[in-house]
């Protein structure tokens, strides 16, 4: 009996064991998530770099900036932590250049810090070029200022790059100074706007969106040398260049910003918010739109206590939609008013005219999506790459005959007009000649053909992104030039 009964208490001992340790164990990952959640519930709202402007002594102190890089909390668990390791990498690229900025620029700092001694490839491992580089950069010449920034065109090692740098006599730099502070205050709160930049854009590496070369912070209060940021140079996005463009340029502009939308609605740092979302934010680069300006941006989603705290207004269209409220978040709030700017700026006046009249079903679908936001980014970037598939494939010429097509204009190979017999027309690629681009060989002489005023037309050796040929039309044949690489067609009857 004695045995029986020591041998229940020794089991009824390792039962209650295993129960309290699953307890403890229950208890410990219950205040690691609650701890976890307090930690995230503080990193919220837009990044706190002053992409404002306006900020007040009383608001910031210059050696105790509260620098937050917030990244939106993922409904999946497992995004949630990728994204946490993500926010943490970033967040320290950020923290440590300003603490290197605000550190060399304060007069009072007793120790000042050599760029040699900084650790910038722990950091920045793309970073290419550095202060000594930059200094370097030769015919250096003003391209256009903001509010804060401005932006120089220069040569380094025979390739044209684009400096940012504060503008010391703009609006932000001087509604600091009249509001009583300091000239390196002012001039460090600017510089915190390129400072983000120089991170966002790195953090953001994509075909889509500006490269970074290089930056340069000045090593002490006295240093010559100024905060700047190297970029690949691009040109503005300018309103009355981009009605000029061809329809098919005019296609690349659209596919790139509808890219462009797609990537900010899911980055792997959460739900991109552009809070100042004009075409002065982007540059073309060998025709490719890419994102530039990325000073007043964000990674959160609105928080939302009701449905109708979600909803996304436009006030000059008078133009608003619910987007949904999940967990104190306003999901797809950010994509939403990307969508609906990118259409304004850019799709619904660029995509419609001039377009292939057998495309314009497909087009009209992608601008109810922009418009009305009937569809998602994802769901707008399959339907724009269909788009380009068709106008690529030539399908857009809808020729259901199989027949053999023989052509009935004179063919004369390896020669030219250079220069002769040029006229301007709709459409054009080109502002002083009729160059068009092609599918084929017969589709150019369908335009020679209803186009009273084309009498030939040479098809040169360039291909266009889209993979077409550039024909040029003329209003006359003359002037015979040997070219290799080019052939002439005159139209019947010349």
């Amino acid at each position: 009996m004695f045995w029986k009964f020591k041998r229940r208490f020794r089991i009824g001992m390792l039962r209650s064991g295993f129960y309290y340790c699953c307890v403890v164990i229950c208890l410990i990952l219950v205040m690691n998530l609650l701890a976890l959640k307090l930690n995230f519930e503080t990193i919220e709202g837009e990044n706190y770099i002053d992409a404002g402007g306006t900020t007040l002594p009383s608001e910031r102190k210059l050696q105790n900036i509260d620098v937050h890089y917030p990244f939106f909390n993922d409904l999946n668990p497992n995004m949630f932590v990728s994204r946490q390791g993500l926010r943490h990498t970033y967040e320290n690229r950020l923290r440590k250049l300003l603490e290197i900025m605000e550190t060399n620029l304060d007069n009072s700092a007793a120790k000042i810090v050599t760029e040699k001694t900084l650790p910038y490839e722990a950091y920045f491992p793309e970073r290419l070029l550095y202060c000594d580089d930059v200094m370097n950069i030769t015919d250096m010449t003003y391209m256009a200022s903001g509010w804060t920034k401005a932006v120089f065109k220069g040569t380094f090692k025979g390739r044209q790059v684009a400096v940012k740098t504060v503008d010391v006599n703009g609006q932000d730099v001087t509604t600091c100074r009249d509001a009583g502070r300091s000239e390196t205050d002012c001039y460090v709160k600017a510089a915190k706007k390129i400072v983000k930049e120089i991170v966002v854009l790195q953090a953001l590496a994509n075909d889509n969106v500006l490269k970074v070369l290089g930056f340069c912070l000045p090593r002490d209060a006295d240093d010559n040398l100024y905060v700047a940021m190297v970029t690949e140079l691009g040109e503005s996005v300018d309103l009355i260049k981009l009605l000029q463009m061809s329809w098919e340029d005019r296609l690349r502009i659209c596919l790139d910003i509808t890219k462009i939308v797609a990537m900010m609605s899911e980055t792997p740092y959460g739900s991109m918010s552009m809070n100042d979302f004009r075409r002065q934010q982007f540059v073309l680069v060998d025709g490719v739109l890419k994102l530039s300006d990325v000073d007043d941006s964000g990674f959160d989603d609105s928080h939302c206590a009701s449905p109708r705290d979600c909803d996304v207004k436009f006030s000059s269209t008078n133009f608003s939609q619910r987007s949904r409220c999940i967990r104190g978040r306003c999901i797809e709030y950010n994509e939403k008013k990307n969508i609906y700017n990118a259409g304004r700026h850019f799709v619904t006046f660029l995509l419609p005219h001039g377009a292939p009249h057998t495309l314009r079903p497909i087009i009209s679908e992608i601008l109810d999506g922009y418009k009305n936001l009937t569809m998602t980014s994802k769901r707008l970037l399959v339907v724009m790459k269909r788009l380009t598939r068709l106008y690529e494939s030539g399908w857009y010429l809808n020729r259901t005959s199989p027949a053999k097509y023989t052509s009935s204009y004179k063919m004369v190979d390896n020669t030219d007009m250079p220069g002769f017999h040029d006229y301007r027309c709709r459409m054009s690629v080109s502002m002083a000649t009729c160059t068009w681009s092609a599918y084929d060989v017969r589709e150019a002489e369908d335009v020679c053909s209803a186009d009273d005023e084309c009498k030939a037309f040479v098809v040169a050796p360039y291909k266009t992104w889209t993979g077409r040929t550039v024909v040029h039309f003329k209003n006359g044949v003359g002037s015979l030039a040997h070219n290799p690489n080019t052939t002439l067609y005159v139209k019947p009857g010349l």
